[in-house]
């Protein structure tokens, strides 16, 4: 096992289909330290659903995981894991922390789901924490992470509701202009069911921030996906690529 000789922004592994870890960029050993095999840097409830998914047969994966806990009485941290097989031999995993904020609302949503199975005795207060939990949960759904200094990254997780989409788009336009960032990449691995209402939203919403001088890059759109977003009226200037990994490798690798 050897450092990766390109800088990635973001923890990176190349790997064989025994999950033995071949190189890997600076920012996975910060995060996750020197294991020899992937399957060591995930937590153990993690771990059959990683040796599910993880698989040439998949070509590509996009999941989310947990870390293994780096002190005791830590919390394991979530991740979303994208995993691309180059062949049946190798493949490449990039590892995406959860933004804090996301992590926070999803812990809350899973004790809430814990308090509410022990007891109806507080039904209709926990019930309205629950519904503002959500609706913050949907805001955070497409996480707005800057990779560098004009590039950011919009991965997008779910079925893109109009709800969903309308939730998240304050929030996109306010930090595209604050953040001062030039181009966007907006990652489809984790979409679910596409509704027409909330792609209408997400379009609008991607149109506003090209006509505001944004470059727009659509990344890992799947076949039945295709048709639904050429079926919206978009800018033609708005380009697409196949993989995440592309992206970063064309954008973010110095």
């Amino acid at each position: 096992m050897k450092q990766a000789d390109r800088t990635f922004p973001l923890p990176f592994f190349t790997i064989n289909k025994n999950f033995t870890i071949l190189t890997f960029s600076q920012e996975a050993e910060k995060l996750c330290g020197t294991p020899a095999s992937l399957l060591e840097v995930f937590d153990q409830g993690s771990l059959e659903k990683v040796k599910k998914w993880v698989t040439p047969e998949l070509h590509k994966a996009a999941l989310e995981v947990h870390l293994k806990p780096v002190a005791e009485g830590v919390e394991p941290l979530t991740v979303d894991l994208y995993v691309t097989w180059d062949n049946d031999l190798y493949a490449q995993a990039l590892i995406i922390p959860k933004d804090d904020k996301l992590t926070k609302v999803t812990k809350t949503l899973n004790q809430l789901r814990g308090r509410l199975n022990d007891t109806n005795f507080e039904l209709l207060d926990e019930k309205e924490k629950l519904e503002n939990a959500i609706s913050q949960n949907n805001r955070l759904s497409a996480p707005f992470i800057r990779l560098t200094e004009d590039t950011a990254l919009i991965p997008l997780f779910g079925d893109l509701t109009q709800v969903k989409m309308q939730a998240v788009e304050d929030n996109l336009l306010k930090s595209s202009q604050n953040d001062d960032i030039d181009r966007m990449l907006f990652d489809f691995t984790a979409v679910g069911e596409m509704n027409r209402e909330g792609i209408q939203v997400l379009t609008n919403m991607m149109t506003s921030l090209f006509y505001m001088g944004a470059e727009i890059v659509i990344i890992g759109v799947k076949p039945k996906q295709v048709k639904v977003l050429h079926e919206m009226v978009i800018p033609s200037q708005i380009r697409f690529m196949n993989s995440l990994q592309q992206a970063i490798h064309k954008y973010c690798v110095e």
